[in-house]
């Protein structure tokens, strides 16, 4: 037995040098990271990579008994395929082309290893050679230098090939043991893993599902060296600047110097009325804009007077809509720099609610900002399927709503992501005008943490 060992820049790279240099023989040991490449021999810009240590097998070579004039050419094996074949050589060399029984599985040796010898082997052999019909009596009886076993031997062969069996168990455990070290199974994860559970924590709690975890985790892990995945600073900051590169943000909306409609739109009470409002308040009392309201939620009542009860509080002149040809005429005839649109609020599986929405959508033929509201306490299934859904429409941006009601927003977060849709605010109250948050990266993730970490 010998031993060698491999560098390479990971396991599984070094597992295949190994096999590949050296062949299934060789059993791997042992495993660890070193560093390489360092500046003059030093640690400055070395990198890690993984040092293997294996264990290569040596060829065993078979001893072979000298030949003799007239003597059989015999291999001495270990295997009872190997005992086969010699008793069949036999049999051919006298003629017959039968296969001889099995020898004793004992494994035999060469008559140099065992000076004290008998005719145990022979003569067992030439009572198989007797059994098939075969005349033994001109086989030349074994001289000095032939290969026999004493019973000693025999007993002491069958213990050492007992030996051999439990270290090749012994070796196969071993190098289970190391692959599952390497490929930690689900629910034991690698040492490294138990520093990383609480933020896997958070994404679960921001409803990412497990691969999405795993995806996030895997990221993580590229992006910092080894030694810092055991500092909780340097893996929070990063998983927080893997997050915000997610997050894309659109607030406040260009007015231009042109006419500015916004539209509001999504799912029944979600809060697009009283978004409206708030960010009408904004535009109007505190950057002294004129504004207008539209509102096409014929079916509830209670929403157009509470949306009149908003106006009249800050002057806004406001108008009920019931068709397409009136709703164009008002918007040709309004004189506001700022026009802003409240629809009746739709169940994203009713499409054509959502296409009547987009009829008065595309009649619009001005600056046009089109905002889907999402309340950020819907399950994220959901919230897939009402972008999906909404998504006809063509909307510019979102608003998450209803951030007060829940304790992480990631759901919303990852959902636009995926759709590749910018967030221009979030509400988180219903006071007006005050509710209302200016979408940041940073403000954002710091709602997805949650509580600090302990």
């Amino acid at each position: 037995m010998r031993y060698v060992k491999i560098k390479a820049k990971t396991y599984n790279e070094a597992m295949m040098k190994l096999k590949m240099e050296h062949g299934d023989d060789a059993i791997p040991i042992s495993h660890k990271y070193v560093k390489e490449g360092g500046l003059l021999n030093s640690k400055f810009f070395a990198r890690d990579v993984v040092e293997l240590t294996a264990a290569i097998q040596e060829k065993k070579v078979l001893s072979r008994i000298p030949e003799k004039k007239g003597s059989i050419d015999i291999r001495v094996g270990d295997t009872e395929a190997e005992r086969n074949i010699l008793a069949g050589r036999i049999l051919s060399s006298l003629g017959r082309e039968e296969i001889a029984p099995a020898a004793p599985k004992a494994p035999l040796r060469a008559r140099e290893e065992n000076p004290a010898v008998s005719e145990t082997v022979i003569s067992g052999t030439a009572r198989a050679t007797r059994a098939a019909g075969v005349d033994v009596s001109s086989v030349e009886r074994p001289e000095q230098d032939e290969a026999v076993l004493d019973r000693g031997d025999f007993a002491a062969l069958r213990k050492l090939e007992k030996e051999f069996s439990e270290m090749r168990e012994t070796l196969h455990s071993f190098i289970r043991s190391q692959k599952d070290a390497a490929k930690p199974a689900q629910g034991q994860p690698a040492e490294e893993d138990r520093f990383l559970d609480p933020y896997r924590t958070i994404l679960k709690n921001n409803d990412y599902d497990l691969d999405e975890c795993c995806t996030l985790m895997q990221e993580l892990k590229n992006s910092i060296s080894r030694d810092d995945l055991r500092d909780k600073y340097k893996i929070e900051k990063s998983l927080r600047d893997l997050l915000k590169s997610k997050i894309v943000t659109s607030g406040p909306y260009n007015l231009g110097h042109k006419k500015k409609v916004i539209m509001f739109f999504g799912p029944t009470g979600v809060g697009k009325t009283t978004t409206m409002a708030k960010l009408g308040a904004i535009y109007a009392l505190r950057e002294d804009h004129t504004v207008s309201f539209i509102t096409l939620d014929n079916y509830r009542i209670a929403a157009t007077e509470q949306l009149k009860k908003y106006a009249e509080i800050m002057k806004i002149p406001v108008h009920a809509v019931n068709d397409q040809k009136e709703f164009k005429a008002l918007l040709e005839k309004e004189k506001s720099e700022i026009i802003m649109i409240d629809t009746s609020g739709r169940s994203h599986r009713n499409e054509l609610k959502i296409s009547e929405i987009k009829s008065f959508a595309d009649l619009v033929e001005y600056d046009f900002e089109k905002i889907l509201c999402v309340g950020a306490n819907t399950r994220k299934a959901d919230i897939h399927e009402i972008f999906k859904s909404f998504d006809k429409i063509h909307f510019d941006s979102i608003i998450i709503t209803k951030v007060d009601e829940t304790s992480h927003i990631g759901n919303v977060i990852d959902v636009a992501d995926r759709f590749k849709k910018p967030i221009s605010y979030y509400t988180n109250g219903q006071e007006v005008p005050n509710d209302i948050v200016l979408a940041d990266p940073d403000k954002l993730v710091n709602l997805m943490f949650g509580p600090a970490i302990n």
